[in-house]
């Protein structure tokens, strides 16, 4: 069972920045999922929340009170530059792609779009940031990779990679979602994880990985059910 290191280093401490997957490379992690977004101007950068302010505070002392005001995809690439994780800068999915590769990481890339309209445009963004990789680096991403949404709009230009869809608790129609993008993969929340859902979802052929599992005791109740990967928040799981 291969555990991936949630957001980085975990949710709230440093998540979603270089710094953040620096930490779980050195804790030993081989594998980081992380979260994307496009900003205004079309841009992929790696962010979780909708609003600014609860990891990304802006630089500028009088516009912190305004921040949780602030949408995230009203803002411009550079625009981001005045915003800070924890002393951190917000990293482009191009230098995520490129730490990722150089340090030999496996990567789950979920896509958060912020409202349906700009689903799909989101999937052709990320498509267009692996098309700038030589041929040699595409072949890694397209075998080691995965990518995964709630927005499964946003996963249809990525048809052909290994793709999963994101989902609290298993709903009816899953299987038909699931075949019709060619998903090799269900990502559940641990709440949803119960045996009657994964059975259903393992005689299918597909893999489960669960989010985000934080208690070893846990973990191995999970794995003993047959997922095959877990997204944690501790370094130490």
């Amino acid at each position: 069972m291969q555990l991936w290191a949630h957001r980085g280093s975990g949710k709230g401490h440093l998540e979603n920045t270089l710094k953040g997957f620096e930490i779980a490379l050195n804790a030993g992690y081989k594998a980081v999922e992380f979260d994307v977004m496009l900003t205004s101007d079309g841009i992929p950068m790696i962010h979780h929340d909708w609003v600014m302010g609860r990891c990304a505070r802006s630089v500028d002392p009088a516009m912190v009170a305004t921040d949780p005001l602030t949408r995230f995809d009203s803002l411009r690439a550079r625009d981001l530059r005045h915003y800070l994780v924890s002393g951190e800068p917000i990293p482009s999915l191009a230098q995520t792609i490129q730490f990722c590769l150089e340090h030999g990481m496996r990567a789950n890339v979920e896509l958060k779009a912020t409202n349906p309209s700009n689903a799909i445009a989101l999937g052709k963004a990320v498509l267009q940031e692996i098309h700038t990789l030589t041929i040699e680096q595409q072949e890694h991403v397209r075998e080691h990779w995965v990518f995964s949404s709630f927005y499964h709009a946003s996963l249809l230009p990525l048809k052909g990679y290994d793709l999963a869809l994101l989902y609290e608790q298993l709903p009816d129609h899953w299987a038909l979602h699931a075949d019709a993008l060619q998903a090799s993969a269900i990502h559940l929340h641990w709440s949803g994880a119960e045996p009657t859902a994964l059975r259903r979802i393992h005689t299918t052929g597909r893999v489960v990985r669960v989010y985000t599992v934080n208690d070893a005791e846990q973990a191995k109740t999970l794995q003993a059910l047959g997922v095959k990967g877990l997204f944690t928040d501790r370094m130490t799981l």
